[in-house]
């Protein structure tokens, strides 16, 4: 039996003296008397990690100054105090943390990209969570609803975000990061057709970052180059092109292009590609593997509350989802450090239920115990 609770072994993963030094840099305790960032924090964290969805729900809790949250510095909390704290405090303490807590959690995370090939590999995309529009009239999406997006990629080896971008549910997708986001040299980048713009790609090639993106139905070139493919694997394709389009001669150089047919759902794949090196299926496998970043925003959804928010102010909607990325982060560096084999959604699901419980959670995300099942009693015959 552990001597502490299990909030308690998760949020000491959080440097105090690093947090309350981002907290000075960006003067998020000026004016304050009750609620210092310190309890906000852990009052948003915990709302996350148990699933409380409401201000009230998290008040029951610190309060009545709580001997298991004064152990860890937090103060009481107020329903209003806490409401005024997410429309009024600086965001940007939580963007300084989530940056801190991401390098621990990079730090701790496996090296292997599930390919033979050394080197990052990330899943870029976006997803959409709706806002009613009548409580958050600034987050205008179209028609009469309301929305942000939260952009980001995946680091395909560790299942980290790498990085977050909260826009205006209008906002396009590539519009968000060009020129916001840079990836590192040697790294391949995979995104849909919804990023493909031959000036960024052309900036991604000069830059040594390499991408597998799916084609545009309109896109024209020349062909200069056929490889020899194995059409047994469903490898219609493997060609060396040229733009030709007056968007696409903002590409210089060359582009490797690929069929593929899909054996199982028989659909008919194109993918472009600056990677001239590897293996027609390593391609097909690479973008397959975009999907990683998919099951990132559905785990986001489904076990952290980012679709129902508890402020409607723009600051208090940031605010949440970063905390809610910081959870995610949080867990997964329990999963590296306790080399742990069940998958984030039940880690999530296991340590929510057991938050205030004093339990090792080298047990509680560790393998079950093996259990031996004994034959039954033999039976009397007649015989």
């Amino acid at each position: 039996m552990a001597k502490t609770t299990v909030f308690s072994q998760i949020i000491k993963l959080i440097s105090r003296l690093e947090f309350e030094a981002i907290t000075s840099k960006h003067q998020g305790n000026k004016g304050t008397r009750t609620l210092d960032c310190w309890t906000w924090f852990g009052a948003l964290l915990f709302g996350q990690l148990t699933g409380h969805n409401s201000i009230r729900a998290i008040e029951r809790v610190f309060a009545h100054s709580n001997p298991k949250m004064a152990k860890l510095g937090f103060g009481p909390v107020r329903k209003s105090t806490l409401a005024d704290a997410n429309r009024d405090r600086p965001v940007a303490i939580f963007e300084d943390l989530f940056e801190s807590v991401l390098e621990t959690a990079n730090r701790a995370a496996p090296i292997k990209n599930g390919f033979r090939f050394k080197g990052d590999i990330y899943a870029l995309d976006s997803t959409t969570i709706n806002l009613c529009l009548e409580l958050c009239p600034w987050a205008k999406f179209h028609h009469s609803k309301g929305a942000v997006k939260l952009h980001t990629a995946i680091d395909i080896a560790g299942n980290l975000p790498r990085f977050n971008i909260v826009t205006e549910g209008k906002r396009h997708d590539l519009k968000a990061i060009k020129n916001q986001i840079f990836f590192p040299p040697n790294s391949i980048v995979l995104f849909d057709r919804a990023y493909i713009d031959y000036e960024w790609l052309n900036s991604l090639n000069q830059d040594k970052v390499y991408f597998v993106s799916r084609t545009k139905s309109n896109m024209k070139f020349k062909v200069v180059e056929s490889r020899k493919t194995d059409r047994t694997r469903g490898h219609i394709c493997d060609q060396i092109i040229y733009l030709k389009s007056h968007k696409g001669s903002t590409y210089k150089g060359k582009i490797r292009r690929i069929t593929y047919r899909d054996p199982d759902t028989k659909k008919r794949l194109t993918f472009i590609t600056n990677r001239f090196d590897l293996a027609t299926q390593t391609i097909c496998d690479l973008y397959k593997a975009r999907w990683k970043v998919e099951l990132f925003f559905k785990t986001l959804k489904q076990h952290l509350k980012v679709k129902k928010f508890i402020g409607t102010s723009s600051n208090a909607v940031k605010a949440q989802i970063l905390v809610a990325l910081i959870a995610y982060l949080l867990v997964q560096i329990l999963r590296f450090d306790y080399k742990s084999n069940i998958s984030i959604a039940d880690a999530m699901a296991v340590v929510g239920t057991l938050l205030l419980l004093k339990e090792s959670l080298k047990v509680i995300l560790g393998d079950l115990p093996v259990v031996t099942r004994h034959p039954p009693p033999c039976q009397p015959t007649l015989f």
